[in-house]
């Protein structure tokens, strides 16, 4: 699918953090550098629990019509769970915390042959270059903002086609909230965590976990042959089960699975009565065959 594409993402939603301690606030927090969303630059980040498993990703980028305060870009289905969750640390900060999403849209920009977007509105997508561009605009300016870049508009679900092809998953239909870990979904391969920052909530099992390798199971883009299965569909290895189907694209015929890369080594893997065959993103440096550590992500 050659050519420049626009998706409004009706499923986010905009969190303004505002106030002198905005930055500071959140940089105790989260699981990036708060310190690098600034002017061109977004930062994809993650609040986990103390136990260092997921609960909210989101992108954090410069307000331009506020300065100082920041917008997270994040899951609308849950930004008002995550209001209040950052308004539970707020204790004395000198932050105000607002849900914006009735005033903004967010929307994706990409090419579709995979090639990168260096220039265009909103800001380059941190996770992979691929991704193309973010935009947080208000509602209204939304059309206006398409027609200046030149693309075509499109339904949304040929946006998370083009994200299941390059293998990213997706907060609302890949991660669960307080199981999955984060190194599990690629965080670490995706720009999501810096682990050469300050203390944040759950650091010390993400830091631990990826300095012994012990990551078993990875988010994998898969190809499937046959029925395309549901969400939540066990992925099994002969008589074992490996794994779980999360988003699907029936048209590419291809979805996206949470494997046991350790158990998987010379098994025919099947979800229902299709054949799912795992790939290795080239932008996710670990070895299917040999899995990837001797231990899990901190097993439950």
């Amino acid at each position: 699918m050659a050519g420049r594409f626009a998706s409004v993402l009706s499923g986010r939603g905009v969190i303004r953090v505002s106030g002198e301690e905005a930055r500071s606030f959140l940089q105790n927090l989260v699981t990036n550098n708060v310190e690098k969303a600034k002017g061109a630059q977004a930062v994809y980040s993650a609040l986990l629990t103390p136990q260092g498993k997921f609960l909210f990703d989101f992108f954090i980028s410069e307000d331009p019509a506020a300065p100082g305060a920041l917008l997270l870009d994040c899951d609308g289905a849950r930004a008002g769970d995550l209001v209040k969750r950052l308004s539970m640390y707020k204790l004395r900060a000198k932050v105000d915390i607002e849900d914006k999403s009735g005033e903004f849209a967010v929307i994706a920009f990409w090419n579709g042959d995979g090639s990168p977007m260096p220039e265009g509105p909103g800001l380059p997508d941190p996770r992979h270059a691929a991704m193309g561009r973010r935009a947080i605009l208000p509602k209204d300016g939304v059309e206006a903002a398409i027609a200046a870049a030149d693309a075509e508009q499109a339904p949304e679900t040929a946006w998370h086609s083009h994200r299941i092809g390059l293998g990213i998953g997706d907060a609302a239909q890949d991660f669960e909230p307080d199981r999955t870990f984060p190194l599990e979904v690629n965080f670490d391969e995706l720009n999501g965590i810096d682990f050469h920052k300050g203390c944040y909530i759950g650091q010390e099992v993400t830091s631990r976990t990826k300095r012994r390798g012990s990551v078993r199971k990875r988010l994998l883009p898969v190809h499937v042959e046959g029925e395309m299965p549901k969400r939540g569909t066990p992925v099994k290895g002969g008589a074992r089960e490996v794994g779980t189907i999360f988003s699907t694209d029936a048209e590419t015929e291809r979805a996206l699975a949470l494997i046991r890369l350790d158990l998987i080594k010379g098994s025919v893997l099947e979800a229902e009565t299709a054949e799912i065959r795992p790939e290795i993103p080239e932008w996710l440096p670990v070895e299917m065959a040999e899995g990837a550590g001797n231990g899990d992500a901190e097993d439950e």
